[in-house]
């Protein structure tokens, strides 16, 4: 428990993946605020998300738990969506912090119940981003238009157009995103007047596509200079039947680089303005004052396919570029004893994280664990050498997906699929499915037994013995080592 209670400011984007910023080794894409933030702070090098889209990934940072565990398995407001939201019922960390003392305030995106607001979940004051835009028309500012030709679009077999990406007229601060945070600003502005220590989320919808965006971020990057992802020539053999499915679906079979890289460096024109946002939010804490006794943090949902595998979007895959994280965190001095974390961590540990901050009891009956020691490098011993998270489908329908990774191989089950393993080591971009090849079953075979042990750890539903028959024993989580597992994943 801390000795005083810090002032807590969550920067949230949406659909971000990591490798589109400098400081996670992107050479194009100019995200300056972001790599200062990672050299003041802390960096995250492991950092995933429970779930690939949005309502479940939020809905874990809320309580700490699995999606299995907290009930929001799919996206809320896409049907056939099999509840309406996160019940109120749940124990989440704004509660927690509201009963240790703290000011909570939202500003942006919510995601997490389709009819009941973050203002009912233990926010004193919750602006979403449409109440935050309505408030500014009056203010004389002109909603952007999309200019004419200058789009890129989807054609579905229909006939329907969506836009990808595209420009939209007017100043920058115009831009609901900017809206957002100017709001969180305010927020942030009024509690350091405040006695109280407080809590202030800023939650953006940007990158998420379509990316229509100002000026100067249209113009930003030259998508001649913009070469193709390690990983764009996929030819969907040996992968999963779903895998081409979804790059049919969005009919995107004659969409080639030279299309594309429109896509993406309207993409990084968002990120670039993101970093803008990024950058201002962290000045305003300094200009209050206030940034000995506040902890910023960065991150995202989840992430982005974003021509990767010549897929659009997230869902329906288990890539690092969908579930992989940025997590960056700036801590006021004494807070932080390393650099950079190595660790694997989960959006979702973050819940039991700011009530350990707060100096709050942790809730026992949680699958997320507080990354606190990690920062003062006091590794608990039993911390897990592998992740897992799942999917559970979306605009495709219901699905099964799970997926364990540990530094060198990745197992992906597809219930009603083809599998996949991938050796990260040498196939960093995941463009071989290794299943079914016998010179790795015992990998497979150590993967399978890790895989079902996150299962039992985490109360999953992978409980009928005819799903388990085919499966090795379970090993769990904080159990891995040399006495119960050959290790084969940890040799080089």
């Amino acid at each position: 428990m801390l000795s005083t209670q810090p002032n807590i400011v969550l920067f949230l984007t949406d659909q971000l993946r990591a490798d589109a910023l400098g400081c996670y080794g992107n050479q194009i894409c100019e995200t300056p605020n972001v790599d200062r933030l990672a050299e003041q702070g802390v960096i995250f090098n492991n950092a995933y998300t429970t779930s690939p889209v949005c309502s479940p990934s939020r809905a874990s940072l809320m309580t700490g738990l699995y999606p299995h565990n907290h009930g929001v398995m799919l996206n809320t407001h896409i049907g056939p969506a099999w509840s309406r939201g996160l019940s109120r019922e749940m124990t989440i960390f704004s509660d927690i912090l509201k009963d240790n003392g703290y000011r909570l305030d939202y500003a942006g995106k919510w995601h997490v119940h389709q009819d009941i607001p973050a203002d009912e979940y233990g926010f004193d004051v919750y602006e979403s981003q449409q109440a935050i835009q309505l408030k500014n028309k009056p203010a004389g500012r002109e909603a952007g238009k999309l200019i004419p030709g200058s789009g890129r679009f989807i054609e579905f077999p229909s006939g329907d157009k969506v836009c990808a990406t595209g420009t939209v007229s007017g100043p920058k601060e115009n831009y609901p995103a900017w809206q957002v945070v100017e709001a969180g600003i305010e927020m942030i502005k009024e509690n350091a007047k405040r006695a109280e220590p407080f809590f202030t989320r800023i939650d953006i919808t940007p990158p998420h596509f379509g990316n229509t965006i100002p000026e100067p971020y249209a113009s930003m990057y030259d998508p001649d200079q913009i070469p193709p992802w390690p990983n764009f020539d996929e030819t969907f053999v040996g992968k999963p039947a779903s895998h081409l499915k979804k790059h049919q679906d969005w009919n995107l079979q004659d969409k080639d680089w030279g299309w594309w890289k429109h896509v993406v460096a309207k993409y990084y024109g968002d990120v670039s303005l993101i970093d803008d946002l990024v950058g201002l939010t962290l000045k305003a804490i300094e200009d209050a004052g206030i940034e000995d006794n506040t902890i910023f943090i960065f991150s995202t949902d989840h992430g982005d396919s974003t021509g990767s595998h010549k897929h659009f979007e997230k869902g329906g895959t288990m890539y690092e570029e969908v579930f992989k994280n940025p997590l960056l965190i700036r801590l006021p001095n004494g807070m932080a004893k390393v650099k950079e974390v190595n660790q694997y961590v989960r959006l979702m540990d973050l819940m039991p994280t700011f009530v350990d901050w707060a100096g709050g009891e942790i809730p026992e009956k949680i699958d997320g664990k507080s990354i606190v020691p990690l920062l003062q490098k006091q590794v608990p011993a039993d911390w897990p050498d592998s992740v897992y998270a799942e999917h559970h489908g979306e605009v495709w329908g219901y699905s099964s997906q799970r997926m364990v990774k540990t530094d060198q191989w990745k197992y992906v089950m597809n219930a009603h699929d083809l599998d996949e393993l991938y050796n990260l080591q040498k196939d960093p971009w995941e463009m071989k499915n290794l299943i079914n090849e016998e010179r790795f079953s015992t990998v497979l075979t150590e993967m399978k037994a890790r895989m079902l042990g996150w299962n039992d750890a985490t109360g999953d539903m992978f409980k009928w013995p005819w799903v388990r028959y085919n499966f090795p024993a379970p090993v769990l989580p904080g159990d891995a080592n040399s006495k119960n597992l050959p290790l084969t994943c940890m040799k080089k």
